[in-house]
């Protein structure tokens, strides 16, 4: 009997999926499927007393897990979102009654449905791209709305770097800060059709105000999933703050992406050897800062960028690298490198610093001399300079 329930069930699922579009629909007919084997076993045996019957209540009104926690948050307007629906919710009436390997087939079974809950404005022949990026001015005392969208995230990106944030309802979204991105911070709905507020104080002593609302698929709207907070006034003093920061680092920066090497522990000496024929490889600049190997590279010159290895027992081993700028960064020191780039290479060595000559000491001796009190002074030792 219970295989016959299973595959009535995963056959209509099978058979209908563009039919069985909504929760209600998918629901509703295993629920149909189920009371038709039930009735047919009571006529023939009769129900039992003390069996147990399966929870009949809608699973799409109960509590249902969010995208973006391990919370449980109840939404009253799940039957409406199908991106909501649990197939575990709706087959936990099932279980124990069937085993694993059936019921793991009516949860891939209703996977495979269409849930038609696609945003239709990206799929529009006028969709540029750009309608989901935003920026705004800052103004003093005004309050700037964002558009949000559940299931997506909204990113906040500042001149500055953010102090510390306010938002007004923690149940509803829920803010990210950015690993590495101190400027920028992302925004998530929980639930549909709420709204609430978010103040934002950033280092330059500004003070932001948003109205955050969420949506969902059905809007005809684009959401904001990309927001620039501009500021003349935050531009200047990031000038200003830069200038300072390049007296004493070297910054290589590309978008986001950003590297401080302290000038102090900038060492250049660095030896390339390589053929006539792979000159093109040599790299125009490379420096270690005790921490990490630099080498230049004019990506207009060089559009291919070239791999680095470091030379171990006379092997080439990978090592990790990142690329910003002109800038390959080997997240290593060695006294050997090989740069490579097709059947063309190049030899790194590093010439170890000679050691510093000891500074020479003289001494220099003071003889006792007679005071006004015609004492000998007995208590003066010789001294050292330093020269």
């Amino acid at each position: 009997m219970k295989k016959t329930l299973i595959s009535s069930i995963i056959a209509f699922l099978a058979l209908n999926p563009l039919q069985a579009q909504s929760n209600e629909e998918i629901n509703q007919k295993v629920q149909e499927l189920y009371e038709a084997q039930q009735t047919s076993q009571s006529a023939s045996q009769g129900e039992s007393l003390f069996s147990g019957k399966p929870n009949q209540s809608n699973p799409a009104t109960s509590y249902i897990k969010d995208n973006f926690g391990d919370s449980q948050v109840e939404l009253a307007n799940a039957t409406n979102h199908p991106q909501l629906y649990n197939e575990n919710a709706s087959l936990q009436s099932y279980e124990g009654q069937m085993e694993e390997g059936q019921l793991e087939l009516m949860k891939n079974a209703i996977r495979n449905q269409n849930l038609n809950a696609l945003q239709g404005t990206f799929f529009n022949k006028k969709y540029q791209g750009t309608e989901n990026t935003k920026n705004l001015y800052f103004e003093n005392d005004k309050t700037q709305k964002i558009r949000t969208r559940f299931a997506m995230a909204t990113t906040l990106i500042f001149e500055t770097d953010i102090k510390s944030y306010i938002l007004g309802d923690s149940t509803g979204f829920k803010i990210e800060e950015i690993p590495d991105l101190p400027n920028a911070i992302a925004v998530k709905p929980l639930l549909i059709g709420i709204d609430t507020s978010l103040t934002i104080f950033t280092k330059d002593n500004k003070l932001h105000t948003f109205y955050l609302f969420s949506t969902d698929y059905k809007s005809n709207k684009n959401p904001d999933l990309v927001v620039y907070v501009k500021d003349e006034e935050s531009k200047k003093y990031n000038e200003k703050k830069q200038k300072e920061l390049e007296k004493d680092y070297l910054i290589i920066k590309e978008g986001i992406a950003e590297m401080r090497v302290k000038k102090s522990d900038i060492y250049r000496g660095y030896k390339q050897k390589a053929k006539k024929a792979n000159a093109h490889l040599l790299a125009e600049e490379i420096f270690d800062d005790k921490q990490f190997t630099y080498f230049k590279y004019d990506k207009k010159k060089m559009p291919q960028i070239p791999s680095v290895f470091v030379v171990i027992d006379k092997q080439d081993s990978p090592i990790e690298t990142r690329v910003i700028g002109n800038y390959i960064i080997a997240e290593t020191t060695a006294k050997q490198f090989s740069i490579v780039l097709g059947d063309s290479y190049v030899c790194v060595e590093r010439i170890e610093p000679k050691n510093e000559k000891p500074k020479k000491v003289q001494n220099a001796t003071i003889k006792n001399y007679t005071p006004l009190d015609n004492k000998p002074n007995n208590n003066l030792k010789p001294k050292t300079k330093e020269l």
